[in-house]
Order: C-alpha cells, then structure tokens, then sequence
C-alpha cells in the first residue's frame, strides 16, 4: 500500500499523488484486484516444460553419442517430448488442478510407452523412451509442485504414489532383462527416490493428513 505522509492516510492504488492533497505517495504500488495466479503459473509452467522437454533430449542424445556414435534413438525421444509438450500445451488452460492432470497424464503416457513395445518389441522404446518420459515427469511435476503448491489444491498422496511407481518401473524393467542400456533407468531410479525421500522429509505431515481424509480417519 502506498501512504501519504501528509494526510496521514494509507491508500490501495497506483496513483503517485494523493487524492486528496496532491502530494507525492510513498510505498508500494497495489490493486484491489487479485493478480492472475492461473494465468502466470500456466504460462511459466509452458516454458518450463518446453526448456525440460530440450534438456532430456539432450542428455539422451549425449548418452547415445558417447555409447553408438548416432543419435536415431534420440529422434524417437524427442518426437514423443514434442507430442507430449503439444497435449500439455492445450489442456494446460482448461484443467483447474493443473498438477493431478500431468499426475494421470504422465502416468498413462507411460503405460501406453510400454503397451507400445510389447506390440512392437523394439528396444529403443524400454531403453530411451520410456525412462526419459519417467525422468521429464519426475523433474516437471517437482517444479510444478513447488511452483503451484501455494496457489492451487495438491494431492500429495497421489504425487507419492506416482514417484513410487516411477521409482518401481524401471527397476522391473532391469529384474526382468528387459533393458539393455541401463544408463538412464539408473538415472531416473536415482531421481526418483531422491524426490521422494524429499517429499516424506519435508511433506510428510500433510502426506498423513491427506491420507487420513482419504481413509476418514
């Protein structure tokens, strides 16, 4: 709030003059109105998954350089980040709980990953595709859970249970030989239970809150 030191009066606007005696306000410019949280956050939240959605293709394309001399595996991973930033992009503005949709999103996008190779049995898609979906949605729904956990509802329980299931797939993946370029399932195994022991470390009171509400304890 802005103040005038002359009327002794405080005032909620913009103006740099006071309205009564025309002296110059000191403080703060605000508004009565609210700012658009939704409108910011989804706007952030775009860049941000197009700037992760680059970083993994990166690192893949890196990994695969290093180890085949090429980058044809990285093709397929980009293209599924690129078909994936293109979903996000238009539910992004029409769902409310913006965080339990990439919550179910992420966690279908790699079940039909994993469909995929089962009907196909090309190895690319358990080696490289799935683990980099498993390490962009493990590193954008954190952010995205910092970023909205102030302004929007957060189902921590449900951000738990998906960690534990990104936490768990890659290493069935590795127990039953399906792998064989471990490289990034290690990676997001690592990632994984990082994010996780965070969570219980510094979330775990309301994990147990909302799980008493779950239960109607």
């Amino acid at each position: 709030m802005k103040t005038c030191k002359n009327c002794q009066i405080k005032f909620v606007t913009t103006e740099e003059l006071c309205p009564l005696c025309q002296n110059g306000l000191s403080g703060k410019s605000s508004s009565v109105f609210p700012s658009n949280v939704r409108y910011k956050t989804g706007s952030f939240l775009l860049k941000l998954l197009l700037f992760l959605s680059i970083m993994v293709v990166l690192l893949v394309g890196f990994i695969e350089f290093l180890v085949r001399k090429q980058f044809y595996y990285t093709w397929f991973v980009g293209g599924g980040l690129f078909t994936n930033y293109i979903i996000i992009y238009f539910t992004l503005k029409k769902r409310q709980n913006v965080l339990g949709l990439f919550l179910q999103y992420g966690f279908i996008f790699v079940v039909l990953s994993f469909l995929w190779y089962l009907g196909t049995g090309y190895h690319v898609i358990p080696n490289f595709i799935i683990p980099s979906i498993c390490i962009f949605e493990l590193l954008f729904n954190s952010i995205t859970f910092i970023v909205l956990k102030n302004n929007y509802i957060v189902n921590y329980f449900s951000f738990v249970l998906l960690n534990l299931l990104l936490l768990l797939f890659p290493v069935l993946l590795l127990l039953f030989h399906v792998i064989t370029f471990p490289i990034l399932s290690y990676i997001c195994f690592f990632l994984s239970l990082v994010i996780l022991v965070g969570l219980l470390i510094f979330y775990f009171d309301e994990i147990i809150e909302e799980l008493k509400k779950r239960l109607n304890l």
